[in-house]
């Protein structure tokens, strides 16, 4: 046992922050993170840890590593923290449950993360690292985070040093950074931020769609299975590059409404306000036209599928086949506008929405008489739903 222990979750953002090719630490990972093929960012672990009930990591139908049961069974290098000493787990090492909730008096664990960290409390160690642990708002992880927060705390208490690689606790100071509406540098850092990455997808789009065409032709003449497919992958490219730079055009313009908006309000009035209800009417409205677009999407390709088969059936070098190439390739790119567009009404609703979460939170922060008015206004906003 070294003296310092790295616990290292999943979550990208922050996992990829810890060096797996250092040796002053033991480094501690979950569930499937050693097992599973997708998972090669996890170069070493020292030990894993599999909480979960017998029959879930018995189960052969694992939807994250169908082989983690094989692997329990047969690896012989990394220990398993599991609920019980199991005879066919080799590794396994039954949690201490008992004896640490003795010695804290607590008996509070709200995830594998949670076990993780009070057994690092047990055992002692003098410095804990912690990386790919977000625990982000989803309905999922709302309850988990606060076992997270008391062991960390409990950790500190007991002098240890932490070094938490995780953005969880990235929230404003009560009273002292809250604001009832978002600055207007947000709306400006945005477009700022968006505008490389739209310049970049609308330079894939249209290098993409060149690819496509030249796709297109060489099917006209050659209808093999092998050029079809080239069809299909060039194809599959270019809808998803037209999704992507939907989304981002979504984002940036809903962006630069409120900074245009808010640039009208300040010239009138010397400054500017939005209300909960801004974003929240914005955020409705876009994802109601996602949602009637996707159906029109949906309806396109099916669409595009029969004139793909009647295009196979045609005779090569017929004037059936040529009208309909020249029909499929019209309905190609009905298809992509289509998902362009509806990418535009998903990436305006999830900008958003993302403010909307910003304002909620630092609203939470104000405190006081400025978040209270803000609470006001909404009940107002509803009541005259």
């Amino acid at each position: 046992m070294k003296g310092t222990v790295a616990i290292i979750g999943s979550h990208p953002r922050t996992r990829s922050e810890f060096d797996f090719e250092r040796t002053d630490c033991d480094v501690w990972l979950f569930n499937e993170a050693m097992s599973g093929k997708k998972n090669e960012w996890a170069k070493r672990a020292d030990a894993v840890f599999q909480i979960h009930d017998e029959i879930i990591w018995r189960n052969p139908s694992n939807r994250n590593d169908e082989g983690h049961c094989k692997w329990l069974k047969e690896q012989k290098d990394i220990k398993v923290y599991m609920q019980d000493k199991y005879k066919d787990v080799p590794m396994s090492v039954r949690y201490p449950l008992d004896e640490i909730t003795e010695r804290f008096s607590i008996s509070y664990f709200t995830s594998s993360v949670a076990y993780a960290l009070a057994l690092a409390c047990y055992l002692g160690y003098k410095r804990l690292e912690l990386y790919g642990v977000e625990m982000e708002t989803n309905t999922e992880y709302q309850y988990q985070r606060d076992g997270v927060a008391l062991w960390l705390g409990l950790a500190r208490g007991l002098g240890m040093e932490i070094d938490a690689h995780i953005s969880m606790f990235d929230q404003p100071l009560y009273g002292y950074e809250g604001e009832v509406t978002i600055p207007y540098e947000t709306f400006e850092r945005r477009v700022t931020e968006l505008q490389p990455l739209l310049d970049d997808l609308t330079a894939q789009y249209k290098a993409a769609f060149f690819e496509l065409q030249k796709a297109f032709d060489l099917f006209h003449g050659d209808g093999s299975q092998a050029v079809e497919q080239k069809l299909f992958a060039t194809a599959s490219r270019q809808r998803d590059i037209a999704q992507q730079l939907g989304e981002i055009s979504g984002r940036m313009q809903e962006n630069k409404k409120y900074r245009d908006k808010a640039d009208t309000m300040k010239e009138a009035a010397g400054d500017f306000l939005f209300s909960r209800q801004e974003f929240e009417s914005a955020a409705s409205t876009t994802k109601t036209a996602a949602d009637k677009s996707k159906l029109e999407f949906v309806s396109l390709g099916t669409q595009l599928d029969m004139i793909h088969r009647n295009v196979k059936v045609a005779a090569k070098g017929s004037r059936k086949r040529d009208q309909l190439m020249e029909a499929y390739m019209q309905q190609t790119h009905i298809y992509l506008q289509s998902a362009n567009r509806t990418a535009v009404y998903i990436g305006a609703s999830k900008e958003n929405y993302e403010h909307l979460a910003w304002l909620d939170k630092h609203v939470r922060a104000a405190g006081g008489e400025k978040s209270e008015a803000v609470l006001l206004e909404r009940i107002r906003e509803d009541a005259k739903v």
